[in-house]
């Protein structure tokens, strides 16, 4: 019975963040990780063609080549077994959840910041401070947007949670009390 990409993903992600975590390699396997993905994201078609049987198997042997020279350890191993088991196509879900695994480790949020205008480093960085002490978390990232639509205020959106503390809200909600 063959497992599914995300089955495939969990099982190896964690088997790689243990061994690199016994290592002390965690910081520099997700930057190689890192690098990877971002071959796999400029070339959209790679991980099916790498693990398409009907393509001859010295041209997929010259296309995983470059991932295996530029990786090393156990970065290199990963790719080599990924490669050999046919599993190519979940290689990105697997870089994904090891670092969903690297930032649940360290404490780091990702979270999208709404203003109705721009923001500078010092506001963003009082942001951050108040949403980590709020979510427990030690770092937070933020992808900062603008949206004249929310009036004013802020709206932050962090793995599925959103804290809503823009005008255009609280009108909506005082409108809403007033008419019952």
């Amino acid at each position: 019975m063959s497992l599914d990409k995300v089955t495939v993903a969990k099982r190896y992600s964690k088997a790689l963040f243990e061994l690199l975590e016994d290592q002390d390699q965690l910081d520099s396997g997700l930057e190689e990780l890192k690098q990877i993905r971002k071959v796999f994201q400029d070339n959209p078609q790679l991980g099916n063609a790498l693990t398409d049987n009907s393509l001859a198997p010295a041209k997929r042997e010259a296309l995983v080549k470059p991932l295996l020279d530029q990786s090393e350890g156990v970065i290199h191993n990963l790719v080599q077994m990924v490669y050999d088991y046919g599993r190519m196509d979940a290689m990105v879900g697997i870089i994904d959840q090891f670092q969903s695994l690297y930032d649940e480790h360290n404490q780091t949020v990702y979270a999208d910041v709404t203003t109705a205008v721009p923001l500078d480093d010092s506001q963003l960085n009082l942001i951050k401070s108040g949403y980590a002490k709020r979510v427990g978390a030690k770092q937070v990232i933020l992808n900062s947007k603008v949206d004249a639509s929310i009036i004013g205020g802020v709206v932050i959106q962090s793995a599925g949670t959103i804290f809503d503390g823009s005008i255009k809200t609280k009108i909506s909600r005082l409108r809403q009390a007033l008419v019952g």
